[in-house]
């Protein structure tokens, strides 16, 4: 399936858009797993997403928490 992200994307949001085979992503997207914020491990394979970005940039932002 096709998946748009325009403007901002959230928990839910990103486990239904994140895992398309085509995904259209524009300049305007903020995406966040604000459950991280308390502590909880992000869901609907935020973790597998993150695992796979490049450079170590998804290591680097699961640690941190920042935003690339």
């Amino acid at each position: 399936y096709v998946a748009v992200m325009d403007g901002i994307v959230m928990g839910g949001g990103i486990g239904v858009s994140a895992h398309g085979s085509v995904r259209i992503v524009t300049e305007r997207t903020k995406a966040a797993m604000p459950e991280t914020g308390i502590g909880f491990v992000p869901d609907v394979g935020g973790t597998w997403l993150l695992s796979r970005a490049p450079g170590h940039l998804g290591t680097r932002q699961a640690l941190t928490g920042t935003v690339a």
